[in-house]
């Protein structure tokens, strides 16, 4: 008899508790907190524009140099420590692959844009046209050249520098020949 009378008391508790539960009125909705996004910081969206510059389709010309195995392995490094954020790292990797080229264009290049990130906008500018002397002078790496100085005379402020900057970068596009 005990049993049954706990158990009927034990229903009827959670009857009330149900009950209740489902008579109550709904608390208020939690209001979303909004959060924005950090904006990108500037060095980034720099580096996204240079590397943009020369995907287009309207230069024909690409210059790719026979790579040592020992560079590739620090680009690779770099490029690793880069996506990792680690831009102190990534600079130590492509002063490794310096070392080994050091006038390498495109290792000069990629050096600035790895300075870019860490906040060296003279040194990245220097970088630039330096790989710009040392390369071809035209094609995809002269509008990287020159879209990293563009993106340095940004960052400085240099309004009067930036078309003539813009015309240099344009004047590295070869375009197709015309085909008949």
């Amino acid at each position: 008899m005990k049993f049954a009378s706990q158990k009927i008391r034990f229903v009827s508790i959670a009857s009330f508790i149900l009950v209740s539960a489902a008579c109550s009125s709904p608390g208020e909705p939690e209001t979303a907190v909004l959060v924005r996004p950090a904006p990108e910081p500037a060095s980034v969206t720099a580096v996204r524009a240079i590397r943009d510059a020369g995907a287009s389709e309207e230069s024909v010309l690409q210059i790719n140099p026979l790579r040592d195995p020992a560079v590739k392995g620090f680009l690779a490094e770099a490029a690793e420590a880069e996506k990792a954020q680690q831009f102190d790292a990534a600079f130590v990797a492509i002063g490794k692959a310096r070392n080994l080229a050091p006038e390498a264009p495109d290792l000069l290049q990629y050096e600035a844009e790895i300075e870019l990130l860490r906040g060296n906008t003279i040194e990245a500018e220097k970088l630039a046209y330096e790989s710009f002397k040392n390369g071809p002078q035209i094609g995809r790496l002269c509008q990287q050249n020159w879209q990293t100085i563009l993106e340095a005379r940004k960052i400085f402020k240099d309004a009067e520098y930036l078309p003539y900057a813009e015309s240099k970068r344009d004047a590295c596009k070869v375009p197709r020949p015309v085909r008949l």
